[in-house]
């Protein structure tokens, strides 16, 4: 009797522990299939964003791809009118000996501009391409970020505009300080070339070889006695030509008038191949260069762009 007391005592406790164990195996399974399911949906997330990070990539490498063949395509283009340069210049060079030779009735005329980019620079430009002649520019750099001739303006771009207009780009020192420490000393003169010719390479891309003295050669040659030879040499061991000019209309000096720079100009045009000086700041010049590249045209001139083989360009 004992122990069926004892056993009918046990059986409600046995239930209980049995119900508890049943309720905890339910909430473990339960537990399991919420974290499969949760699992799952952290899958099809991670899925999702793997596909979307794949989408994104595939486009950023078809842009960059895109982006490659347009950078390849300006870069050919700027082969190709440097190959077309090249060859106008052999051409220029053949036609220089033919003069020299007196083989032609053609003759040449390099158009020359000291000192700038200048605000008024455009408007030389413009002039240039509607005659479709290409010139030389003998830059500098010193206070050129603001136009000298305008203060509203900048003149950094016009570097590139000359380039870009297939002119040739050249060196004219940074600064031009002729009398103000230019030709102290070589050292500090071929810094000066050194660092206008960083800044033409940095605004342009260009690499420019020819250089104009401030004051022409003559002015260095008497300002920098004791250092003019070593100055040449420098600039032959950096592979500059230097040149001057054959013909100008004095806009580099007092001009009183129009017709006195017309009179300057028609006067100096002798020679069979001409390096003309003038200067973009000056009014005068810009307003008498129409009838100037007219003239010259109309006498057998054919209008070029300086280049370093040319017999004008002194090594």
């Amino acid at each position: 009797m004992e122990k069926d007391k004892n056993r009918n005592r046990r059986s409600p406790i046995f239930l209980i522990v049995s119900m508890l164990c049943f309720i905890i195996l339910i909430i473990i399974i339960i537990y399991n299939f919420y974290s499969l399911n949760k699992s799952s949906t952290k899958n099809k997330e991670l899925n999702n964003t793997l596909n979307t990070l794949k989408e994104n990539y595939n486009i950023e490498i078809n842009k960059e791809s895109e982006l490659k063949n347009n950078i390849d395509e300006l870069n050919n283009i700027d082969n190709n009118i440097s190959k077309t340069k090249e060859e106008v210049f052999k051409l220029a060079s053949k036609l220089e000996n033919k003069i020299t030779n007196n083989e032609t009735k053609y003759k040449i005329a390099y158009l020359t501009f000291d000192d700038g980019p200048y605000y008024s620079t455009d408007k030389v430009l413009d002039i240039l391409k509607k005659y479709n002649i290409k010139a030389t520019f003998f830059t500098i750099g010193l206070d050129k970020d603001i136009c000298f001739d305008n203060k509203n303006y900048s003149c950094a771009d016009t570097y590139k505009k000359i380039v870009d207009g297939g002119h040739t780009i050249a060196n004219h020192t940074y600064s031009h300080l002729i009398f103000r420490g230019l030709y102290n000393n070589s050292e500090l003169f071929i810094n000066q070339v050194i660092k206008q010719e960083e800044l033409i390479k940095d605004r342009t891309g260009v690499t420019t070889n020819i250089l104009r003295f401030p004051g022409g050669s003559n002015t260095a040659k008497s300002l920098c006695r004791n250092d003019i030879d070593k100055i040449m040499k420098s600039l032959q061991d950096r592979h500059y030509g230097w040149v001057d000019w054959t013909a100008q209309d004095g806009d580099g000096g007092y001009l009183p008038s129009y017709e006195k720079a017309w009179s300057n100009f028609t006067n100096s045009i002798n020679e069979n191949i001409e390096v003309i000086l003038f200067h973009d700041y000056s009014n005068i010049t810009i307003s008498m260069l129409p009838k100037a590249i007219e003239y010259l045209e109309e006498r057998d001139y054919i209008l070029l762009p300086l280049f370093y083989e040319s017999i004008k360009v002194n090594k």
